[in-house]
This record gives C-alpha cells, sequence and structure tokens, in this order.
C-alpha cells in the first residue's frame, strides 16, 4: 500500500485526532486558537523555506500540526455554548424564563410532542427582551393547539430551561450524550397555556420539514397499517417515528436495521436513477456535462436533507458528489481517497459527526464493502446467474459485517447470525421499495397511477416485514449480552488491520501483529470472565412507577420487582448493567415473595445479602421486631403511607434510599424529613441507580 496514492486520507487522520483530542481535553478552547494560528505560521515558513532533503519531512510535520489545531479549533467554534450570545448565559435554571423559538424540526413523543426551536431571544425577572441564539429541545404537551405547529412557526414560550440530565441508571443510554453530539444541550416542558403562536417564519430547512412532513402524510394516506407505513417511511424519508418497538427489534435482531436507515443503498440507487434520466436527454458537450453535473448533484443532495441528513446520509451524498464531479473532470477517482475526502469534508463543517454511530458505522461498511467484497466474490465462482447474483449479495454483507462487528459489539451488544439471510431480502427489495415510493411521491395526485403505485409500495413492504419476522423466528439468531469495551474494539481492528496488511505485503510479522491482538482479546475476555465470578453487586434501579433491585452473586443473579412492572421499561433501565455484569437472563421474585439463594435471603420486608440489610418499605408497615433494629438501608416506595420519624423510631438506617416507584410530593417530604434529622438519602429520580459494589 502506497500512502501517496490516498492524500486525502493522510490529511483526515490529524484532522479526526484533533477532533477527538478537542472532545475529550478539557479547557483546549483557551489556546485551541492560539497553536492554529503558530501551526499556520509553521506551515508557511517551511513552504517558503529552501529546500532540503534532510529536511523533507518538516513540512509534513507542520501540516499535521496545522490540521490537528485544525480539530481542535473546529470542536471549539462548533459547540453552541461557548458562543457569548447563547442563551443559557443570559438566563437561570432555576427559574423561569420567556423565550422566543423558531421550530425547527418536529417528533412525536411518547406523551407529548417533541420539538427543536431555535433560540431568538429570551428574558427572565422582568429584564428586557434580548436576541440570543443556540437550539432547545422543548416537549410540548399534545393538546389541539399544539398538534397545529410546524417547521418555521415561531413561538412564545414560558418554560423553566433546564440542562438535558445524564442517564439515572448505569450503563444505560446517555441521551444527555446523544442530544450533545448534535449540537443540543438544554430541554424544557412546555404545558397547555404556557406558550403561544406569534407567526411563521419560512426558511429553507423548515420548507424542506414542511415538504417532508407532506411526503409522510401521502405515505400514510396510501399505507394504511401501521407497520408498513412506518418501515416505508423510515427507507424512503427517515423518518423513524413510527417505527413500533416490535418492528425496530424484527430489523434489528435480523441484522436489517441498516435498510431503515437512508444511506448510500438508497442515494446510490437515487443517483443511477436521475443519471439514467439525464442520459436520455439529446445534449452533448461540455457545456451540458458540467450541467448535467449540477442536477446529478442537485437531485442527489436534495433527497438526502428530504431524508432527513443523517450521517449515513450525508456520507453517501459527499461520496457520490465526488464520484460524480470526478467523472465529469474525467479524472480517475480512487475511492479510498473519494471516501476520505467526502469525511473531511463533512468534519470540517460538523466535527461532531464523527462521534456518530451512524457515522462511523457508514463509512466502516462502505470500507468493508469496497476492500473484502472483491476478494471474498472471488473466492466462489458459481456459473448459475441467479446463484452468482445471491452470492455476490452474500459476499457484500459479509464485508459489510466484518469491518463493522467491533463497533456494533460495542453499541449495541448483539450480534445477528442471520444477517447473510435478512440482506438476501433487504437489498434486492430496497430498491424495488424506493423506485415505487419515489413513483408515488411524484404521481400520488394521479388518480390510476397513485393508487397503483400505493399498491405496489404496500405489498413490497408486507412481504419484505413478513419475512424478516419469519427470519426472526428461526433459532438461534442472535447472540445478546456480548460486551465489547473500547480496549476489546481497538483490538479487533488492530487485528483486521494485521491480516490486511499481512495479505498486502505478504509479510509473515504482520500475521502475527494479528495474533498478538487476538491473543489479547482472549486474555481481556478470561479476566472479564474472572472478575464475574467474584463480583458481588447489588443495584437499585430508577424506574418511573416501578421497583427494581438486580443482585449479582458471581456468575448467579437475581431480580427482585414490584408488580405490574412493564417490561420494556425495566430492560430499558437495566438491561446494559445486567451485560455489563454478565447476566443475561435473570430469575425473577416478587418484593413481597420469600426466597433465598447462595448469599442472599428475601422475606418479610428485608433483603440479606451477604452482611448487607436492606429494609423495603412498600406500604406504612414497619417490619421486624419490637425494638430498634439496625439495618445497612431502607429502601422507601410505592408510597409508603409512613414518615421518616416513624422510621427511624424503629429502624437504624445507614441511608434511605427513595426510588422512582414514588409521587414527587412524597419524594420531596422524606427528602425534608431526612435533611432535617441528618439521615443521609439517596433519590434515584436525581442521584441515579443506587449500586452496592
Amino acid at each position: 500500500m502506497n500512502w501517496r496514492e490516498y492524500p486525502m486520507a493522510r490529511l483526515l487522520l490529524p484532522l479526526a485526532a484533533g477532533v477527538v483530542a478537542g472532545e475529550t481535553m478539557a479547557g483546549h478552547q483557551q489556546w485551541a486558537w492560539a497553536a492554529l494560528a503558530v501551526s499556520l505560521a509553521l506551515l508557511a515558513y517551511w513552504q517558503k523555506a529552501p529546500a532540503r532533503y534532510r529536511r523533507r519531512w518538516w513540512f509534513g510535520a507542520a501540516l499535521n500540526l496545522f490540521l490537528f489545531c485544525l480539530g481542535l479549533s473546529l470542536v471549539d467554534a462548533y459547540d453552541e455554548r461557548r458562543l457569548p450570545g447563547h442563551f443559557s448565559r443570559r438566563i437561570s435554571p432555576t427559574a423561569h424564563c420567556l423565550l422566543i423559538g423558531r421550530v425547527e424540526a418536529l417528533e412525536p413523543a411518547s406523551n407529548s410532542l417533541k420539538a427543536t426551536l431555535a433560540v431568538r431571544a429570551v428574558a427572565q425577572g422582568g429584564s428586557q427582551v434580548r436576541p440570543a441564539g443556540g437550539r432547545l429541545l422543548a416537549y410540548f404537551d399534545i393538546t389541539a393547539p399544539s398538534r397545529t405547529l410546524g417547521p418555521g412557526d415561531v413561538a412564545l414560550l414560558r418554560c423553566k430551561v433546564q440542562p438535558v440530565p445524564p442517564p439515572l441508571n448505569p450503563k444505560a443510554f446517555d441521551y444527555a450524550r446523544y442530544l450533545h453530539f448534535r449540537n443540543i444541550h438544554y430541554q424544557a416542558f412546555i404545558r397547555e397555556g404556557e406558550w403561544q403562536l406569534l407567526g411563521h417564519c419560512p426558511g429553507f430547512f423548515s420548507q424542506v420539514s414542511r415538504l417532508r412532513g407532506h411526503c409522510i402524510n401521502i405515505l400514510r394516506a396510501f399505507l394504511p397499517t401501521e407497520n408498513e407505513f412506518a418501515v416505508a417511511a423510515a427507507l424512503l424519508l427517515g423518518y423513524k417515528a413510527g417505527l413500533s418497538e416490535e418492528v425496530r427489534n424484527a430489523y434489528a435482531q435480523t441484522g436489517a436495521m441498516h435498510v431503515l436507515a437512508v444511506s448510500g443503498l438508497h442515494v446510490g440507487i437515487v443517483q443511477i436513477l436521475v443519471a439514467y434520466l439525464l442520459g436520455l436527454m439529446p445534449f452533448s458537450g461540455r457545456t451540458w456535462r458540467f450541467a448535467r453535473l449540477a442536477l446529478l448533484l442537485l437531485c442527489v443532495w436534495g433527497f438526502a436533507l428530504l431524508a432527513g441528513a443523517s450521517p449515513s446520509v450525508l456520507r453517501a451524498a459527499a461520496m457520490f458528489s465526488f464520484l460524480s464531479a470526478g467523472q465529469a473532470f474525467r479524472r480517475h477517482t480512487n475511492i479510498y481517497n473519494t471516501l476520505a475526502a467526502s469525511a473531511f469534508c463533512l468534519l470540517c463543517t460538523s466535527p461532531y459527526l464523527l462521534f456518530s454511530p451512524g457515522f462511523q458505522l457508514s463509512y466502516l461498511a462502505v470500507l468493508g464493502i469496497v476492500y473484502f467484497q472483491p476478494r471474498f466474490y472471488r473466492l466462489w465462482y458459481i456459473r448459475n446467474r441467479g446463484g452468482d447474483y445471491l452470492w455476490k449479495l452474500v459476499s457484500v454483507s459479509l464485508a459489510a459485517q466484518l469491518t463493522t462487528l467491533p463497533i456494533s459489539l460495542y453499541y449495541f451488544h448483539q450480534f445477528p447470525v442471520y444477517f447473510w439471510l435478512s440482506g438476501l431480502v433487504v437489498v434486492p427489495a430496497a430498491a424495488f421499495i424506493l423506485l415505487s415510493g419515489l413513483s408515488l411521491l411524484a404521481l400520488h395526485a394521479v388518480p390510476l397511477l397513485g393508487w397503483l403505485a400505493g399498491q405496489v409500495l404496500y405489498w413490497l413492504v408486507w412481504g419484505v416485514n413478513a419475512l424478516i419476522f419469519l427470519i426472526r423466528q428461526l433459532p438461534g439468531g442472535l447472540l445478546e449480552g456480548v460486551w465489547a469495551g473500547p480496549a476489546v474494539v481497538a483490538l479487533l481492528y488492530t487485528m483486521l488491520a494485521g491480516i490486511v496488511a499481512a495479505a498486502e505485503r505478504r509479510a509473515f510479522r504482520w500475521l502475527l501483529g494479528a495474533m498478538a491482538a487476538l491473543l489479547f482479546v482472549g486474555i481481556l475476555y478470561n479476566w472479564q470472565h474472572w472478575s464475574w465470578r467474584k463480583q458481588e453487586a447489588l443495584a437499585i434501579y430508577h424506574i418511573r412507577g416501578g421497583t427494581a433491585i438486580d443482585l449479582f452473586d458471581g456468575q448467579q443473579a437475581a431480580s427482585f420487582q414490584s408488580e405490574g412492572l412493564e417490561e420494556s421499561s425495566l430492560l430499558y433501565a437495566a438491561q446494559q448493567y445486567r451485560w455489563y455484569r454478565g447476566a443475561a437472563e435473570l430469575p425473577v421474585l416478587a418484593l413481597s415473595d420469600s426466597g433465598q439463594g447462595c448469599h442472599w435471603r428475601i422475606g418479610s420486608g428485608f433483603l440479606q445479602f451477604g452482611r448487607f440489610r436492606l429494609a423495603i418499605l412498600q406500604d406504612g408497615r414497619l417490619p421486624g421486631p419490637s425494638g430498634r433494629l439496625a439495618v445497612d438501608a431502607v429502601l422507601l416506595c410505592n408510597n409508603a403511607g409512613l414518615s421518616i420519624n416513624d422510621l427511624a423510631g424503629k429502624l437504624d438506617a445507614g441511608i434511605v434510599i427513595i426510588d422512582g416507584s414514588n409521587a414527587y410530593r412524597k419524594v420531596q417530604s422524606w427528602r425534608r424529613e431526612c435533611q432535617e434529622l441528618g439521615i443521609p438519602c439517596h433519590y434515584t429520580g436525581t442521584d441515579g441507580a443506587w449500586i452496592l459494589k
């Protein structure tokens, strides 16, 4: 491999390193711009300096330093909280404020309407309204007025703006971090009567959002069943709010979730279709060549914006733009260089894309397909055209899975065994669904043609859904609970890079490096299993409206839960931590049940785990014999009808734990009493899950 053939890849690496450093290093904003200026001066100096062979690497070093500092500075400039006019600098999070914002995007949530607002002005405490900037995540109560909100609407809000809180349960999905990388850091909850529509301020992106909403309504009208509408809207427009949990799980557990994220497959189909239609035009010459390029780019980027401008579709649009430009200028393009150039441009405009799982998976999948698919395909020659086509699809799935597997295990901790089988279904079907869907959007107003396109789209999506649910039912189709940390991911990619280097350079030492990386992976997993055998941990989760306690005793585990606890709420709160502790399935006991294990026992309102003793109070009755009983902790749940004074007279507790099954007023009353009596108090709603190790 000759690095000179991939100049953009050489430029991308220091830029990406600078972005990572800028996100992880605190306080860099004070010197990032100064370092950028110094590196630029060094770069200019070595560009003009007399060339000497022994100093030939100095210019390259200065260029890499400049790109690294550029990555630092991009992060500093992109984070909107560092802007002097950001609304968080002009209000206090402890009091209500008046805020004027323009709706950028709308999405239905479970019990509310979730809107992203571009803040225009704020005022607080009777102060003058001042211009401000920044973005706010607002949750509106679902009412008749809120249903009329649309992109571009300007509203006056009276609300309390607060930072997006971190996850309350260990290893749970970090929604605050997810929003941080979308440059959203604050949220507000808006009740009925706390907002007023001021008018409409149409902008380019709001018009695109309205057009997208119109297309979604067309699909809803022609696809009457929820599952078919949800899959078609996700595949065509990147709209995933309609996907039910059942459909999401079915596609994720069969390895077909990628088809619901608009990406290179979809953009490639659009580009091929537009290029074919433009090729029918009776024009030629240099002028038409560049006009054709402009029209092609307009259609590709228009589709990317209409599909939600997710990281995967942006990557695909940028990559196809570079490929199309190379063809128009009649330049030979290297696919790896094109990929690196598209990533470089995207990171310069939005550096936080580097931390997006969709961005990472998209580029890794394309790299795998470009490099490994031809090599896999040549391993088996099939004369039959049908068999050859199927093997080509399987080789694409294998190549993409190979390069995305480590990071997929890191994010999702599961491996769909039948990914290759679902790929045989969804990849060819996606092309027909996309073509029929675009035809429906274009012809929906034509009575017969619109109905026909809608029927074709409906039955195509119905057939794909039926096959995906059928594949999901095959035995042994999903490996869950595979916990891969950053070290394991790095070692797996090191192993893959070593194998590639050994094949390219025909050097055995690279294969030794790959084997060493695999050996370290084995050592890490053996160490993990050894630590699981020695572990003793107890977790009291925060679940709104319910109680759940997990106990981990070596490789044995048990779960104690309140009656009527929703499984979806429990899994959202506890599943990741259970996998982290090596417990895939746990026997379940009700809090009122009696039972025992090797080192634990529950009954009569007490849970004994080794030397740790927990009193569980669900009602007004205080457990235990007469006299004052010493316990390590008391758990108050289900709005237990007692006061802390009553509890202190009966139990000598080291700490009082209040979980999410209690009403907010009850929690506040208990916390005040604990503070007055000097008893330590832990409320899972603000302090997070309580963990005993």
